[in-house]
């Protein structure tokens, strides 16, 4: 039945008539960043995908399977190296063609015409027959996805992995596409459900899998509560103790479930591997933005624990981190501009002391220096957004309250404007970073007017409480490996509020919240200590004292 709908599919998407002349070659389908690394070695996959596919090289052969496992591990950018090797084997490899697509499938400036490039000849290839029916299903699946969206691809994939049960990748890929996370009441929504089902299910089959336990906890990783899936982060990362992205995965559940000290061994160990390959492969951290990433989840995990002084030093060398300019527009790049360079001062910010407001200032890009960045990447709104914020902190600290105020308002008139770039950066390849700074950036206002209208009249108090809540609603959990963007708990502050309001007892029901939120927080931790004991609630007390020594030990 695929057969005949790929022509109609085709029809609509490319001239499936060109002829070959006006097909891209091979090279076109080939990132530049890519063609300028050595070729990558071939490695065992422990419990990875083992197949056999279309093609006239045994060495494409081994370089599409080496691709595939990394693509299932998280790692497009290796993925598209051992891709690229097969394409150049094999030009007619329809497999290595797919996997070149997918691995260039997020937007991204530096690869959008290879991107181009590759679907081109993928549909060309589909058009003249090449490739047997399971991996022009593999294609299906991925045309689908373009014309209509995830539904259509999820479809398509199950339809494909009913067919051909034994398949791992077509179920992996059904999962994948057919997630639907979790509600606005933290509750797994149906399409989620039905897609941990199907890999539960394939798991119980092959329970060593890799590839399977990944794809798991790959789209668990945002549920509310991570404590029942940590052994499987555990056991994934025995399996293959040498892979960088797999310990990453492993640092996220870790803290995400209050083991601050062992998220930190697991982000560095992760960042260690891939330092350890960008040296082998002769890439920069341009290259790879999971390294940056890996480096801003251990340093909140330092901080998380209590080792501040640590954690600024961290975040500092990761903020100083060069971005050249002509790079900008990199994964990696953009991973350092919107958060490694914002680290430091999201830290001092978490941390709250009298005086370090200014002294986070301080440590932000100026105007001037991400101003070489505007071309390639909109880092410079949600940085000039934090600015001002931590200027209203700052005039706080001084008791510069009017002043305060007028930021406040800026703060609104910022956000107002940065609402209107949304559309340039899904088109630049920036969304989700784009979305996740604006959102901090809302929950940032709220939590300054909240501040201000606490430190004002009595009568202004309940306007406070009003703020403090709009900020614990609008935090979201954290997406895509990476940790939060605001780095406080927003509970935290409700606590805060009540405590300076005398209702200790309310003050203990939020700090609790904060620490469902963030477990093992050490700033909730104590102000949970203050409240239970300003409550007069003695063991309650006596357990987050000891709580905080224990967390204190492991520093």
């Amino acid at each position: 039945m695929l057969r005949w709908l790929f022509p109609l599919l085709m029809s609509s998407l490319v001239a499936v008539a060109a002829p070959d002349e006006e097909v891209p070659d091979i090279e076109a389908m080939i990132p530049d960043t890519v063609k300028a690394l050595p070729a990558p070695p071939l490695k065992d996959f422990q419990g990875g995908l083992k197949m056999a596919i279309t093609t006239t090289s045994d060495e494409a052969q081994a370089h599409v399977v080496a691709g595939l496992n990394q693509l299932h591990g998280g790692w497009e950018f290796e993925a598209s190296r051992h891709f690229a090797v097969a394409l150049k084997l094999d030009p007619k490899c329809l497999l290595a063609h797919w996997g070149m697509a997918i691995s260039l499938l997020a937007p991204n400036p530096e690869t959008g015409k290879q991107r181009d490039a590759s679907l081109d000849r993928l549909l060309w290839l589909v058009n003249e027959g090449v490739g047997n029916e399971l991996e022009r299903g593999y294609v299906y699946g991925l045309i689908q996805y373009y014309k209509e969206g995830p539904v259509a691809a999820t479809d398509a994939y199950r339809k494909l992995s009913e067919k051909f049960p034994n398949d791992l990748q077509a179920t992996i890929f059904t999962a994948l596409f057919g997630r639907g996370g979790y509600n606005d009441l933290n509750v797994a929504t149906p399409e989620q459900e039905r897609s941990e089902k199907l890999l539960q299910d394939l798991m119980v089959r092959y329970p060593d899998s890799s590839l399977l336990m990944n794809a798991l906890l790959t789209i668990r990783m945002e549920a509310p509560d991570l404590a029942p899936s940590l052994p499987m982060a555990r056991k994934l990362c025995q399996l293959a103790p040498d892979y960088a992205p797999y310990f990453q995965l492993l640092g996220h559940y870790e803290w995400r479930t209050g083991h601050h000290a062992e998220a930190s061994a697991a982000f560095n160990r992760a960042s260690e591997l891939y330092e350890m390959w960008m040296t082998s492969a002769k890439a920069t951290a341009m290259d790879c933005p999971a390294w940056a990433a890996s480096e801003s989840y251990r340093c909140v995990c330092l901080a998380s624990k209590g080792d501040f002084d640590t954690a600024f030093t961290a975040a500092t060398s990761l903020a100083n981190r060069k971005v050249p300019k002509e790079r900008a527009g990199s994964a990696g790049a953009r991973m350092i501009l919107w958060e490694g360079k914002t680290l430091p001062a999201r830290l001092l910010m978490a941390r709250g002391l009298k005086g370090d407001a200014a002294k986070a200032l301080v440590t932000l890009p100026t105007s001037q220096q991400i101003a070489e960045y505007r071309e390639k990447s909109l880092a410079n709104w949600y940085i000039d957004g934090l600015r001002l914020c931590l200027d209203g902190l700052r005039l706080m600290d001084e008791q510069k309250y009017a002043e305060a105020g007028e930021v406040a308002m800026a703060m609104s008139h910022h956000g107002e404007m940065m609402s209107r770039v949304q559309e340039s950066a899904s088109v630049g390849g920036e969304r989700s970073f784009w979305n996740r700074g604006f959102r901090a950036l809302e929950v940032s206002a709220s939590e300054l007017r909240g501040r201000l209208a606490l430190a004002g009249p009595k009568s202004g108090h309940g306007s406070a409480y009003n703020w403090f809540r709009s900020a614990v609603d609008r935090q979201a959990r954290s997406t895509q490996l990476l940790p939060p963007s605001i780095l406080t708990p927003m509970e935290l502050r409700l606590g805060n509020y009540y405590l300076a309001l005398n209702k200790p007892a309310d003050a203990v029901a939020a700090y609790r919240e904060a620490l469902a939120r963030f477990p093992n927080d050490m700033y909730s931790l104590k102000g949970l200590l203050a409240a239970c004991e300003k409550a007069g609630l003695k063991d309650d007390a006596d357990a987050a004292r000891k709580q905080i020594e224990t967390l204190a030990a492991e520093r």
